[in-house]
């Protein structure tokens, strides 16, 4: 059954799309939905079956189980132990570390059951179609519980004073091919009462713009322009945070944004890697000349999104991150196997 949803309304008070359901519409008795799952947490959902899968309400589907969505995947499993959480993926080379997390592997074409809550996780990187690629991942939502798209903050249409927050719009179509994707694929969700989290720069121990650094030595950019900076385990912790409706009921149609609020520059960000008890091996010589424009001056800063969804970012900051010895789940053997 197709999910009917009422106009678009924009919201007097906040300028963000509200999406109000039809009743009856969506509402399923998850006391009634009887779980039949066959397969073990020691084997894949093997490609195109499944068909009849039953969910409970939560359960939780994850399309793009990555780096980030994959660590959602665990953390949703530690709240609501006695649930399935479904990693569904475009190959299976990552499916020996979803069931090391728990997770219970699945490769496109899959053509199981809807659920109440889903995590749209997969970059632009792995679709031809990106937008469609979204679409397809909210009709496999009920429309109950949470539908949640993890965007960019790159998609914000930065002011004059370079200071950019949980409600600074997006910019106009037309400016790139990539922001277009990220934009349209945005405005899908929030026509069908999903929500949106835009992230900026994504990091962990080993991951991140620091470790790009260090790999190229002599960076031809200009060491003071300033980063935007969120801790990958924080990246997945607020989506799981919205996901679970933490600061209210349900959410719809919001956009909220993923930052620890310490926007640090360049060569900032490079000397607390150097400054690490991790002991990271290389360093990074910045030999590019200022930019024009201001853009590369961008902060960002979230109060609304930690007020309303009572969220604080375990990592304080990039470089303290980096002081206590730059330790993440990401350096486990439960993520990079034995």
């Amino acid at each position: 059954m197709a999910i009917t949803l009422a106009p678009v309304t924009p919201c007097s008070v906040r300028g963000i799309a509200t999406v109000k359901a039809r009743p009856g519409i969506g509402k399923q008795n998850s006391a009634s939905k009887l779980k039949n799952w066959t397969a073990c947490c020691t084997t894949s959902i093997p490609r195109g079956s499944v068909r009849a899968m039953a969910t409970g309400g939560d359960d939780l589907l994850v399309v793009g189980p990555g780096v980030l969505g994959g660590y959602a995947g665990k953390l949703w499993l530690e709240e609501h132990p006695s649930s399935t959480v479904v990693g569904l993926t475009n190959t299976e080379e990552n499916h020996p570390r979803l069931l090391r997390l728990g997770l219970q592997p699945a490769t496109k074409p899959w053509s199981g059951e809807r659920f109440d809550n889903v995590l749209f996780s997969a970059p632009p990187s792995g679709s031809s179609d990106y937008v469609a690629e979204v679409k397809s991942a909210l009709d496999r939502w009920t429309g109950d519980g949470c539908f949640v798209f993890t965007g960019s903050a790159g998609v914000q249409d930065v002011p004059e004073d370079c200071r950019v927050d949980d409600d600074t719009p997006a910019v106009e179509l037309g400016k790139s091919d990539r922001l277009d994707r990220l934009v349209l694929s945005e405005r899908a969700v929030l026509e069908a009462g999903g929500c949106v989290v835009r992230y900026v720069g994504l990091y962990h121990a080993h991951r991140g713009a620091h470790t790009y650094f260090l790999r190229m030595g002599e960076v031809d950019r200009w060491g003071g322009s300033v980063i935007n900076l969120i801790h990958y385990e924080d990246a997945a912790s607020l989506a799981i945070t919205v996901l679970k409706g933490q600061g209210g009921d349900h959410h719809r149609a919001r956009v909220f944004l993923g930052c620890d609020g310490f926007p640090v520059t360049m060569r900032e960000m490079m000397d607390a890697v150097a400054e690490s008890p991790m002991g990271f091996e290389g360093s990074c010589t910045f030999t590019g000349e200022e930019p024009q424009g201001s853009a590369h001056l961008k902060r960002a800063s979230n109060p609304r999104t930690r007020s309303e969804l009572c969220w604080e970012p375990k990592h304080i900051s990039f470089r303290d991150f980096m002081l206590k010895g730059a330790e993440d789940f990401y350096s486990s053997s439960a993520w990079l196997g034995a």
